[in-house]
């Protein structure tokens, strides 16, 4: 991995790193963690790990389970105002800071893309975090892919991984705890 973070953070994440390694499978796609920022023409969408102040933001979508905030990239739409749109739309969240450090290296299975814009049948997820401050609550009233957000929680990093590894959710959780680390490291 080439994530630029100390070696005492570094050293706790082997673990997060060794089953990011390995292949993640939604649906009909199949991903692998990259330790870098995609370029947008190869982007299909964008999920980040909200924080406020030290914890970490869980979302629960009906579709998805738990998991980040994020989702597909409107037509000829920025990284960051589908950042600033999702966490709106899922959190009832405002960024204040947001950083990129890697991708969900994807190939799905799918005949066609997921809409007609985004790239196909490779494409990126754009991974990171993002400092946010909640103002309102979850609002269903437009998103590219409409989910039903059933919980917002707010919880310490080690409660957010918990709860993702009692759901079978690995590659989240890993995904969480090197979202948290790269967030304290660009801190110090």
């Amino acid at each position: 991995m080439a994530i630029n973070l100390p070696l005492d953070i570094r050293a706790n994440l082997d673990d997060a790193f060794a089953t990011l390694k390995t292949p993640y499978k939604w649906r009909a796609v199949t991903s692998y963690f990259k330790d870098e920022v995609p370029p947008r023409d190869y982007t299909s969408n964008v999920h980040v790990v909200p924080f406020v102040g030290d914890r970490v933001v869980l979302l629960h979508a009906k579709e998805s389970g738990w998991g980040p905030s994020g989702g597909t990239l409107l037509d000829g739409e920025a990284i960051q105002t589908c950042v600033t749109r999702e966490l709106a739309e899922e959190i009832g969240g405002e960024a204040t800071r947001f950083e990129l450090f890697g991708q969900w290296d994807s190939e799905t299975t799918a005949e066609v893309a997921y809409r007609p814009w985004l790239p196909h049948p490779k494409f990126a997820v754009a991974l990171g975090w993002a400092d946010v401050i909640i103002s309102g609550s979850s609002d269903d009233d437009g998103g590219v892919e409409m989910e039903s957000i059933q919980e917002v929680v707010i919880l310490p990093i080690q409660g957010a991984v918990q709860r993702l590894e009692e759901n079978g959710e690995h590659h989240l959780a890993a995904l969480y705890r090197v979202a948290y680390e790269v967030r304290r490291a660009a801190k110090r």
